[in-house]
Order: C-alpha cells, then sequence, then structure tokens
C-alpha cells in the first residue's frame, strides 16, 4: 500500500481494551505504510481523534463504557471521512447490521486479528481514503470561508450582497437615504433675498 505521491501517511486508529492485543496488533504492522496509533477505550480514542487526523477507526465491539457501536456512530457524526471498521470475537447479526446502518461501518475484522487481510484491505482503500481527506479539507474550508462570511455580514450589514444586472455587471447603488443626502448636498442652494 502506497499513498499517492506527496501525499501524507495514513493513520489507522486501533481501540481495544487489552492493551496486550493492542501491542500484537502494532507489532503485527510494523514497517508497512501507514502509522498505526492506538487507544484503551472510547473516550481515549475520540481524545486522540480530536487531537490530530485519523483516516481509519478500527474499534472492538466490546468494550466497558462506550461500546464499538457507540464509538463508531460518534465518529461518524464528528469526523465523517474516517474510515470505520470493526473488530471482534463474536459478532451477531444484529450487530453487524446495526454497525452497518448506524455507522457505516465499513469492514469488520475478527479475533484473532489478521495482519495480512487488514493490509490487503487496506491497499484497496487508499484512493478512497485519500480522496475523503481531500473532500474533509475543502468542507472545513468552506465552513471557515461560510464563518467569515457570517461575520462580515454581522460587522457590516449588506457588504456581502452583490446584485448584477442583465448584463452580469455588478451594481452599485447606495441606499435610498444616501441618494437624498446626496442630492441635497449637490443641490443650489436657494436663492437668498439680499437685504
Amino acid at each position: 500500500m502506497t499513498p499517492s505521491r506527496g501525499a501524507p501517511t495514513i493513520t489507522v486508529l486501533f481501540v481495544d481494551d487489552e492493551p496486550a492485543l493492542l501491542r500484537v496488533i502494532a507489532r503485527s504492522l510494523q514497517g508497512l505504510s501507514f502509522r498505526v496509533v492506538t487507544a484503551d477505550g472510547a473516550a481515549e480514542a475520540l481524545a486522540v481523534m480530536r487531537a490530530g487526523a485519523v483516516d481509519v477507526l478500527v474499534s472492538d465491539i466490546d468494550m466497558p463504557g462506550m461500546t464499538g457501536l457507540e464509538l463508531v456512530k460518534i465518529v461518524r457524526r464528528e469526523f465523517p471521512s474516517t474510515v470505520r471498521m470493526l473488530l471482534t470475537g463474536a459478532a451477531t447479526m444484529a450487530r453487524t447490521l446495526e454497525a452497518i446502518n448506524e455507522g457505516e461501518v465499513h469492514r469488520f475484522f475478527t479475533k484473532p486479528f489478521d495482519a495480512a487481510l487488514f493490509h490487503t484491505t487496506m491497499t484497496g482503500l487508499v484512493e478512497r481514503i485519500e480522496r475523503l481527506r481531500r473532500d474533509g479539507e475543502l468542507e472545513a474550508r468552506r465552513a471557515a470561508l461560510a464563518e467569515f462570511h457570517a461575520w462580515v455580514d454581522e460587522v457590516y450589514p449588506g457588504t456581502l450582497q452583490i446584485v448584477r444586472n442583465a448584463q452580469g455587471e455588478i451594481v452599485i447603488e447606495p441606499p435610498l437615504n444616501e441618494l437624498r443626502l446626496l442630492d441635497e448636498l449637490s443641490s443650489p442652494a436657494p436663492d437668498r433675498p439680499s437685504g
């Protein structure tokens, strides 16, 4: 798996409440062309994601506190460009369908973890991950621009309203009260009777 030239390394976050399993996964993926980060629960995973970009989340389903299913639902809402996957020892059909429908989970992996299968899956996802990353950056720029426009409109109301005529030219017309003032200033002063 090789990211496109100039693209940042893909970051994969593994979440499980078993630290020994996280160490095994991290060791089994050493030397591959993506960065592996681990978290020992959903709260830590969310903190990691809020601190920096994560391209792929692989979470255990059964964890104390917040389950992997609850975590992928939050990640889907807060980090829609992150590809979501689940790791499970025994998935039931009902839980699988819930994860697919509510968390838009891309793939399930079973325990014991198969590093070769994971690497093959990641190889097939490189283009999708890079597209999601670009889309996320574009959406962030749009959100920042919208925030700036809202500030300008609040501080300088009407500044961003652009009117064009039939030829597509920008029409600049001062407000009606300014036109009246201009008329009064440009009108000749009434003749005063000489005394």
